[in-house]
């Protein structure tokens, strides 16, 4: 790996990083693990869609206590450029978490994936079992069991998607944490309450990297970016509109599950996940009220909370 440096004052045990991933330059952050904490398993983060790895940067110290932690920028999103053979759907983000796997040396790891990235985690976990020792869904891009449900949206859903319709782009992004510099001020507020309960709680630093996300003028890398945000929206639509292969990998999923979700999710309605979760009463799952669609971020505290208890739980339980 090629250090960048530290990310930022703000998260000093964080480090942005280049991972050579076959013949393609990754950017990863990587929190090293803590002392004491070398041997724990790995732990890989996985973004939502038009979001990027600075989705986690919140928690990542925090879950390093327990082994080391990295979070990857997918293709076409964040600072890993989209290439033209790349295919930019779920099935392809799969293949490409497994190869960022591979490149760490990392046989078996915990899985974090938040909206799309929790439905890639989900497809990963049922086809690989033995790579995959404990999955956490934050708001994970689930389909109900019936595609007419996607026909009758949440009043959550409603009134957050509401002030956002003017781009369909945006209305439609699952997990879309940034806006470039077509979005004027108003929008971006709007889109920052789709993920914090109270924008104006949210550490300034942490707005700012995300903003920083989206600065980059040069042409090919943000058609790269409107291409992947297309492609893999494509990709989650033909999951919701045919369901049954997600719901069967939702049953094929051996590894211990924590899902956390939120009452107030615009992008991902309580009622989906409280459906998985009767058909998967094994799984550990919080509907959190009033929370919205990326709990590591909105609250991290409150994430680290969750999944260390879980956590203890397991260990108990062995």
């Amino acid at each position: 790996m090629q250090s960048m440096g530290i990310l930022g004052s703000a998260w000093p045990g964080v480090i942005d990083e280049t991972l050579d991933v076959g013949e393609r330059q990754v950017r990863v952050l990587r929190a090293p693990a803590r002392k004491g904490a070398a041997d724990g398993t790995p732990q890989l983060l996985i973004h939502g869609l038009g979001a990027s790895a600075v989705t986690w940067v919140e928690v990542m110290p925090g879950l390093s206590a327990t082994g080391p932690v990295v979070a990857v920028d997918l293709p076409g999103f964040g600072q890993t450029t989209a290439g033209p053979d790349d295919a930019l759907t779920v099935d392809s983000y799969v293949a490409f978490v497994l190869e960022v796997a591979d490149a760490l040396g990392w046989t078996r790891f915990d899985l974090h994936g938040n909206s799309m990235g929790g439905l890639i985690g989900v497809l990963l976990a049922a086809q690989q079992p033995e790579r995959v020792a404990r999955l956490v869904l934050v708001s994970p891009a689930l389909p109900p069991s019936h595609p007419l449900r996607l026909l009758l949206p949440a009043r959550a859903t409603i009134g957050g998607m509401a002030p956002l319709v003017a781009s369909t782009t945006t209305a439609a992004a699952l997990g879309l944490v940034g806006a470039g510099a077509s979005f004027d001020e108003r929008r971006n507020r709007h889109l920052l309450r789709l993920i914090f309960t109270d924008p104006d709680g949210v550490r300034p630093e942490l707005i700012d990297l995300m903003a920083q996300e989206f600065a980059d003028t040069d042409d090919q890398v943000v058609a790269g970016r409107r291409r992947a945000l297309r492609t893999a929206l494509r990709s989650i639509a033909a999951l919701w509109a045919s369901p049954r292969r997600v719901l069967r990998a939702i049953a094929a999923v051996e590894a211990p599950t924590l899902m956390i979700g939120g009452t107030a999710d615009a992008l991902v309605p309580a009622k989906v996940l409280r459906q998985v979760l009767r058909s998967r009463p094994d799984w550990v799952g919080h509907v959190l009220d009033d929370r919205r669609h990326a709990l590591m971020m909105e609250s991290p505290e409150e994430y680290l909370d969750l999944v260390e208890r879980w956590g203890e739980e397991l260990q108990e339980a062995v």
